[in-house]
C-alpha cells in the first residue's frame, strides 16, 4: 500500500469515526436534554407558528387547532389561534387568561400565571426544566419534524415520584438544538402535542400582545381553590 493510499485510509478512518461519535452523542438522550436546556436559556423573546393535537381517550376524540405566538421572558406570552379563530391564550407575567369561545362563549378564566409565569402554557419549559432525577430518559429516535432533522427524548416518571407530568416526548432540532415538537400526557391519559412549523429566536415582539381585555359581556371567572 503506498502512502497514499494509506493517508487516504487513515483520513477514511478518522472520518468514520467522528460520525459514529457524533451519532452516539447524539443518541444519548441526557446529552439531547442539556443541549436544549443550553440553547433555551439564550432565549430572550420568540415567534412561531404552530399546530396543536390534543388525543382524549375517554372520549375518543382528537381536536386539531393551529396558530400563532409570541413570547418575552420572563412570564410573558400570547397564544392566538387562527383555527379555532378567536381562541387566545395570554400571561402577563402576573395573571394567565385562557380565553376559548369556540368551546366556552361568553367566559375568560383568570388565573395566577404560575411559577416561570406561562402557567404551563410554555410546553418545553414545563419538560425542559422538569427535574431528571424524578425521570427515566429513553432515546426515541431520529425524523423530521417540520423538515429539519431532529432528535426525540422520551421521560417517564419514576415511580412515587411528585411530578407535573407522568410522560412526555420532546424533539430537539439536529442543527441548533431548538425545541421543535413536545408531547406531554397527563394523569388522565390526555396527550397534548405542539409542533413548531416555524422558529424564530431574539426577534422584535409585539408587547401590547401581552395584555388582555377583557370583551365586553365576557363574565371573568377564576377556578376553584
Amino acid at each position: 500500500m503506498s502512502a497514499l493510499t494509506r493517508g487516504a485510509a487513515a483520513v477514511g478512518f478518522a472520518v468514520v469515526a467522528a460520525w459514529q461519535s457524533l451519532a452516539a452523542q447524539g443518541s444519548d438522550p441526557a446529552a439531547v436534554l442539556a443541549r436544549a436546556r443550553a440553547e433555551y436559556a439564550t432565549v430572550r423573546t420568540a415567534k412561531a407558528d404552530f399546530v396543536q393535537e390534543i388525543k382524549n381517550p375517554l372520549t375518543n376524540r382528537t381536536l386539531l387547532s393551529r396558530g400563532s405566538l409570541q413570547q418575552r421572558k420572563p412570564g410573558r406570552i400570547n397564544v392566538t389561534f387562527t383555527d379555532p379563530a378567536g381562541d387566545r391564550i395570554v400571561s402577563d407575567g402576573k395573571s394567565l387568561w385562557v380565553y376559548i369561545p369556540s368551546s366556552a362563549p361568553g367566559q375568560v378564566m383568570r388565573m395566577a400565571a404560575g411559577e416561570g409565569g406561562t402557567g404551563g402554557v410554555d410546553l418545553a419549559a414545563t419538560v425542559l426544566e422538569a427535574p431528571r432525577e424524578s425521570y427515566t430518559l429513553t432515546d426515541a429516535g431520529a425524523r423530521a419534524v417540520s423538515g429539519r432533522p431532529a432528535r426525540g427524548v422520551t421521560l417517564v416518571a419514576r415511580p412515587g415520584a411528585d411530578v407535573v407530568f407522568p410522560r412526555a416526548t420532546i424533539w430537539v432540532d439536529d442543527a441548533d438544538a431548538s425545541v421543535r415538537e413536545v408531547a406531554i400526557t397527563d394523569e388522565q391519559g390526555v396527550a397534548r402535542t405542539i409542533r413548531l412549523t416555524t422558529w424564530q429566536k431574539n426577534v422584535a415582539v409585539d408587547a401590547k400582545g401581552f395584555t388582555f381585555s377583557v370583551p365586553k359581556g365576557v363574565k371573568v371567572v377564576r377556578p376553584p381553590r
